[in-house]
Parts: C-alpha cells; sequence; structure tokens
C-alpha cells in the first residue's frame, strides 16, 4: 500500500541557518482551546562546531526520534548558535520522559535542562514541588543572610 501523500506531517520541516525572531514569539503557548501546552530544552553540545552535513544529520536524527509522537510534538527548535533544542508539546502527563530518551538515544551527547527532571528516578511516590518552591529551597540552602543568626 501506497503512503496517503494528502496527510501532512505535524513535525516541522528542516529550515536550517534562518535568522528570526525571539523563540518566545514564535513558539506557541496554548492550544486551539487555550490548554498550555508544556515544554523542555535540550544542550546539544559541539552543535556549533559541527560543519553543514554534521548539522543536516543531528536535524534527521531529531526528526526521527520525535516521529513516532507526531501527534504529541507541536513544536521544535534547534538553535545552532546557542546548541539548543526546543521542544513544546501537548501536555500528556508522563509524555517528557519517552521524548527525552528518545532524543537521547538517537544523540547521546544531548542533555537535558530542567530543574526537578531526572529520567532516572522514579518521582511517583515523593511529594511534587512546584518551580518556585523548588527554587526558594535550593536559594535558601545555598545562601546565607545577611543580618539573620543561624
Amino acid at each position: 500500500m501506497l503512503p496517503d501523500k494528502t496527510k501532512k506531517s505535524r513535525l516541522p520541516g528542516v529550515t536550517p541557518y534562518v535568522e528570526s525572531s525571539p523563540l518566545w514569539t514564535r513558539a506557541p503557548g496554548r492550544d486551539e482551546d487555550g490548554k498550555p501546552y508544556s515544554d523542555f530544552m535540550m544542550l546539544i553540545p559541539g552543535l556549533k562546531q559541527l560543519n553543514e552535513a554534521g548539522i543536516e544529520s543531528c536535524l534527521v536524527k531529531i526528526r526521527q526520534s520525535l516521529q513516532p509522537y507526531e501527534d504529541v510534538v507541536v513544536y521544535v527548535d534547534l538553535n545552532i548558535k546557542l546548541s539548543c533544542l526546543w521542544v513544546s508539546h501537548h501536555a500528556v502527563p508522563g509524555i517528557t520522559q519517552p521524548l527525552v530518551q528518545a532524543i537521547i538515544n538517537e544523540i547521546p551527547h544531548a542533555k537535558v535542562v530542567a530543574a526537578d527532571f531526572n529520567p532516572d528516578e522514579n518521582k511517583q511516590n515523593q511529594p511534587a514541588l512546584g518551580w518556585f518552591s523548588s527554587f526558594r529551597y535550593r536559594l535558601k540552602a545555598g545562601i546565607k543572610l545577611i543580618g539573620r543568626d543561624g
């Protein structure tokens, strides 16, 4: 059976080396029903030192890794200058870890950037701290307040 040419993939096409506006103006924040998207960022060390063929290879690997999740992934941005990959997706519980792992399977040196994300830990039995609470806790632990004893 031949593939249906009328069905267009929702994953973005490859458009390297395009000067564009800031990410916050391009990346979608909410779906058509007003529900917020989830997103994550990954660093890909050495990306900006790659030649054109190396960057193209990286783009193909990212596309292949996210292909099984094309119904969930809404936006992908690869910033070569910053060696940074941005992925926005529908807020499906538990989907971030498989997305990250799929990318790491193709690009093993890619590193996820997040406050409390560790794909190796099972956090089901741990109390969830919000981003601000977690940040505030780390701030208290790392800074001695001036003018207070203790």
